[in-house]
């Protein structure tokens, strides 16, 4: 597979794209529009808030002994539940990037096959994002412990004027900078440093080292991949919020139609035509909301499929094992034996 440029990588990208989910299927699209949002969801540790929207006069009404140890405990639990699923996702999510990856590359649809290829190489990758997650926790806290002593420091002795605005301009701009650092070390791990991972078994060590020696050898068209990454982020946001506003007025108009009919059909009828109406909307309401779910995960199927294979084909000529999944070489020619013949 020769190598592509960022722009060059768009065109196999939507064809490979087209080729998983082409003749539609519903179910088939549905599955990997599961697949490709449990996957996206991986990205970042969801720890729930706990008592951060409770008003805080509840917590300071008297309690007994006994009612007091049942809210701890209560809060205990919603805590330990909170973290426990917050794992489970984090864990499912990184698996599915690997199986989401494996589809791609191999053009299939069989999760089944993908989840058991890939078990092997999941806790390399899981530990990769701890490590990556907590350094990231470090940086992002000693730079915000950094800027409010700054900030502190800023304040005019002797009275209670604000600092100017170019302090806090420096203090946003320096978070936002080590933000969009985080970030982007984190697409550079899940774009070039998982594929090694993955279909070369490396360990983290080698694939780090690969990684960084295609960005090293090449590091304005890594950049610029970043670069078009992002735009085409934009471009299929705007195009899939498009498509879910026309999906919801495709659902919503008939639903809000035949619940209108129902309302003023059954409004001035008796008791059981009044049940049988919020029966029927309950109904509708349910239909409505299975159509949408139904919606975003085919638009996500879409979006995100799109995403993985743009990454692959980027990488997929700088990475010839990954290149031979994507487009494999043509079986060796053998022509006619030649025979010698001395006379």
């Amino acid at each position: 597979m020769r190598v592509l440029s960022a722009t060059e990588a768009i065109t196999p990208a939507i064809d490979r794209t087209k080729a998983l989910l082409q003749p539609f299927a519903l179910g088939r699209w549905l599955k990997l529009g599961l697949v490709a949002l449990i996957a996206e969801m991986s990205g970042q540790f969801a720890f729930p808030p706990v008592g951060g929207s409770q008003p805080r006069h509840h917590f300071d009404m008297p309690l007994s002994g006994a009612a007091g140890g049942a809210a701890i405990l209560a809060i205990a639990l919603i805590v330990v539940l909170g973290l426990i699923v917050s794992l489970v996702l984090f864990y499912l999510g990184s698996r599915m990037q690997l199986v989401l990856m494996d589809l791609v590359a191999t053009r299939t649809t069989l999760v089944a096959p993908a989840w058991h290829r890939t078990a092997s190489r999941t806790w390399r990758w899981i530990g990769l994002k701890v490590v990556f997650f907590i350094a990231a926790c470090a940086v992002i806290g000693a730079l915000g412990a950094v800027s409010i002593i700054f900030f502190i420091r800023l304040m005019p002795a002797g009275n209670h004027q604000p600092p100017s605005a170019a302090s806090f301009a420096l203090i946003f701009v320096t978070v936002f900078l080590a933000v969009l650092v985080v970030v982007l070390v984190f697409l550079f791990l899940r774009d070039f440093v998982l594929p090694f991972i993955l279909f070369d078994d490396a360990r983290l060590g080698d694939a780090l080292h690969n990684a960084v020696y295609i960005a090293r050898r090449e590091p304005g068209s890594v950049v610029f991949y970043f670069f078009m990454k992002f735009v085409l982020m934009i471009a299929a946001g705007i195009a899939g919020e498009i498509c879910l506003a026309l999906a919801v007025l495709a659902f919503g108009i008939p639903t809000g139609a035949i619940g209108a009919a129902l309302w003023f059909l059954l409004r001035q009828s008796g008791p059981l035509a009044h049940a049988l109406m919020y029966i029927s909307f309950a109904l509708l309401g349910v239909v409505f909301l299975t159509a949408l779910v139904c919606a975003i995960l085919c638009i996500a199927s879409v979006v995100l499929i799109f995403y993985q294979s743009y990454a692959l084909y980027f990488l997929g000529g700088r990475y010839p094992q990954l290149g031979n999944l994507l487009e494999p070489p043509p079986p060796p020619v053998s022509g006619p034996e030649f025979q010698y013949n001395p006379a």
